[in-house]
C-alpha cells in the first residue's frame, strides 16, 4: 500500500473519530454550559446526581435549591446537568415509541396487574 493511501486512512480514521465522539460530546457541554448560565429562580432542575429540585436563590458559582418543602441545599452551578421539562420532552418521546403511553407502567405508578379468575 502506498504512503499516500496510509496518510488518507489515517485523516479519514481522525475525522470520523472526531464526527462521532468529539463533535456530540462538545456540543453536549455547550448546552450544559448555557442551561448553567442561564439559571432562574423557580426552574425545576435535575442535579447530575438525579436530585430533582426547585431553584430558590442564585450566586455567582452556587445554587440553592428546594428539595423537599422547606428543605434547601447548597450545591455547585456546576452539577446542575437538566431542566426537568426537558427530561419530561425526553421520556414522553421515549413512551410513544416503544408503545402505547396509556398502558406504560412508570416509576411509582401501579402497572398492569394480571387478576385470577
Amino acid at each position: 500500500m502506498p504512503a499516500y493511501a496510509q496518510l488518507l486512512v489515517i485523516v479519514a480514521a481522525m475525522l470520523a473519530f472526531w464526527a462521532i465522539v468529539m463533535r456530540p460530546a462538545r456540543n453536549q457541554q455547550k448546552r450544559v454550559q448555557n442551561l448553567q448560565s442561564g439559571l432562574e429562580v423557580g426552574q425545576d432542575v435535575v442535579l447530575s446526581s438525579g436530585i430533582f429540585g426547585t431553584v430558590r436563590a442564585l450566586t455567582e458559582g452556587r445554587v440553592e435549591l428546594e428539595v423537599a418543602p422547606d428543605t434547601v441545599i447548597t450545591v455547585a452551578r456546576q452539577v446542575v446537568v437538566r431542566r426537568v421539562d426537558e427530561l419530561e420532552d425526553t421520556s414522553r418521546a421515549a413512551d410513544t415509541a416503544d408503545g402505547d403511553p396509556d398502558t406504560l407502567e412508570r416509576p411509582g405508578e401501579p402497572g398492569p396487574h394480571k387478576t385470577e379468575d
